[in-house]
């Protein structure tokens, strides 16, 4: 236990005597990293050791802390070590800093960091990284193209490659790596080329910071350890690239879109072979853009007459990678229903865009358009006829039996009378004949007389069962919450309630309930729209049997259908 307790407090008890530092080459290349590595002769907390000195003038990557401790004839030491890796950012001589851990200072050291343009023909590099771009001067968000090729002349074992960087900028690859053989200095390298797309998203000068790969490639030995081979840790970075990036022009008042091309185009898409009244109209707007995000593409600002509803979809966007090049797409649709017939215009779309080759405005347009709108046809479930009255029903049917036989009597009477008598009983006989011939017609002039009072009051039953069948139908659609029999169902019961023929949009015409015509504008967009929270189903039945009483109640009132004849 006293030994363990002795063992257990030197940490606390023993201090720092040496500080070193020291680099694994020098001189180093400029796109080589370098490990820099700091050592003291003691355990101290893993975190003396700051590294943000070298920012200035190196990419400092992770550090990694390890402790070791050595016991010989009873004498302990222990050792805690720092290994960072270190890119150098441009040649030139530089100086790392002395680092204080515990109290005790490390020594400087200067270091010569040489440009990769020195390396001769007979020191051939084993591997390193190649980065260009298209343009060094461009407009604020517009693409740049940018490529990064790494060479290898050794067999690579792991390795990875990260993207560049730039403050503020949208970076993303392009394609899949493409992989080839090049000779270079006289020598055979394989080449593998990355593909990025550089969006910058703010204006100024900037540096894009080349890519850096990590990986271990085979090392060459006269040692022969059988299947195992011994490998070498590089890292390797591409050289910086200044670029500088220009503002938006101060004359320019639209969305700012910079494009080498965009196209606007439009696709149309109707229920049958014309267009018909309250028939709906699905129109497809596409905007094609290179060389942008589908995030910088705005919105298509279409704009329709009063002669159309129009119930827009959410819009799609898309972006994909052609030629590498980005290319943004937004498509929207647009649900149109006309709400009258004949040549009816459709007013031009135009969307704004900066073009980066001309440095011009210039606009994708839609040219006006002309459609004809043929007025709606009536179905056979719409074709809702108008009560017949039984007056004059009733009133058809006893004049044709009058034509029937009316006529019969008296030319059965004049035929009697015109025949040759023997006697005076003959004169007698005809005068009955006549009597009983008035009575009839009397008789049938008082029943016709009955009748018509009699059918006043007689219901349309038909008419009653055609409307009651058809509002099951209604109801049953708005239970199950489908917006398209809903729509389907509305139209014929409608105009059985309303006593019209016609579409639904006559229907909403001849309504006097404004909430109601409200909720079936609901229901429509939620059916062209995508809208499908928007309307509901139990408001929407609640005002459709106030509709159907209030049609009930006016149809029973005294003079009701003199009423409806005037209005139609």
């Amino acid at each position: 236990m006293l030994a363990a307790t002795v063992f257990l407090s030197l940490p606390a008890l023993a201090d720092v005597t040496e500080v070193t530092a020291s680099v694994d080459k020098n001189p180093a290349m400029v796109d080589e990293a370098i490990i820099l590595e700091v050592s003291a002769n003691d355990a101290v907390d893993n975190n003396l050791f700051d590294s943000s000195v070298l920012l200035k003038d190196f990419v400092v990557g992770r550090t990694s802390v390890s402790t070791q401790t050595q016991i010989i004839n009873f004498d302990m030491t222990r050792t805690t070590r720092w290994t960072t890796r270190l890119i150098p950012r441009k040649a030139g001589r530089f100086t790392i800093p002395a680092f204080e851990i515990a109290g005790q200072r490390s020594e400087p050291i200067e270091l010569m960091v040489l440009p990769a343009s020195q390396s001769s023909a007979n020191q051939a590099r084993d591997i390193y990284i190649e980065t260009e771009v298209d343009l060094n001067k461009v407009y604020l968000q517009q693409q740049i193209h940018y490529v990064a090729k790494l060479y290898l002349s050794r067999d690579l074992q792991r390795g990875s490659l990260t993207a560049p960087k730039l403050e503020n900028a949208d970076i993303r690859q392009i394609g899949k790596d493409k992989e080839y053989t090049e000779i270079s200095s006289g020598q055979r390298y394989r080449v593998i080329e990355r593909r990025f797309a550089i969006i910058p998203q703010s204006s100024g000068k900037f540096t894009i910071e080349g890519p850096i790969f990590d990986g271990e490639i085979t090392q060459p030995s006269n040692r022969s350890y059988g299947f195992f081979n011994q490998s070498k840790p590089v890292s390797r970075v591409g050289k910086p690239i200044d670029i500088e990036v220009l503002a938006m022009p101060d004359n320019y008042r639209q969305h700012w879109l910079p494009s080498e091309y965009v196209e606007l185009h439009q696709e149309w898409q109707s229920a049958g072979d014309q267009y018909k009244v309250g028939e709906p109209i699905t129109r497809i707007l596409t905007l094609t853009a290179l060389g942008v995000v589908e995030e910088q593409l705005p919105e298509i600002n279409s704009q329709y007459p009063d002669e159309f509803k129009s119930y827009p979809d959410q819009a799609n966007t898309s972006t994909v990678e052609k030629d590498d090049t980005l290319v943004a797409q937004r498509r929207e649709t647009i649900a149109i229903i006309p709400t009258q017939a004949g040549t009816l215009t459709i007013p031009e779309v135009k969307v704004a865009w900066f073009n980066t080759l001309t440095g011009q405005t210039e606009y994708a347009t839609l040219e006006e358009q002309t459609i004809e709108v043929a007025p709606a046809q009536i179905s056979s479930a719409e074709d809702v006829p108008l009560p017949v009255s039984s007056d004059n029903t009733d009133n058809q049917q006893q004049s044709e039996r009058q034509q029937q036989t009316a006529p019969d009597k008296p030319q059965s009477a004049s035929a009697d009378e015109n025949q040759d008598s023997p006697g005076n009983w003959w004169s007698v006989i005809s005068i009955l004949l006549l009597v009983l011939w008035l009575l009839t017609l009397l008789l049938w002039w008082c029943q016709s007389r009955r009748k018509p009072s009699a059918a006043r009051i007689k219901p349309n039953t038909a008419a009653t069962d055609d409307e009651k069948q058809l509002w099951q139908q209604l109801q049953q659609a708005i239970k199950r919450h489908d917006s398209q029999a809903v729509i389907a169902a509305l139209t014929p019961w409608l105009c059985c309630n309303l006593g019209i023929s016609g579409n639904l949009a006559d229907c909403q015409q001849r309504l006097q309930d404004q909430a109601l015509n409200e909720q079936i504008n609901l229901l429509l967009g939620s059916r062209y729209g995508k809208t499908e929270r928007d309307w509901q189903a139990d408001k929407l039945i609640t005002l459709l049997q106030t509709q159907r009483k209030t049609a009930v109640r006016s149809k029973s009132r005294p003079g009701h259908k003199l009423v409806s004849l005037k209005i139609e």
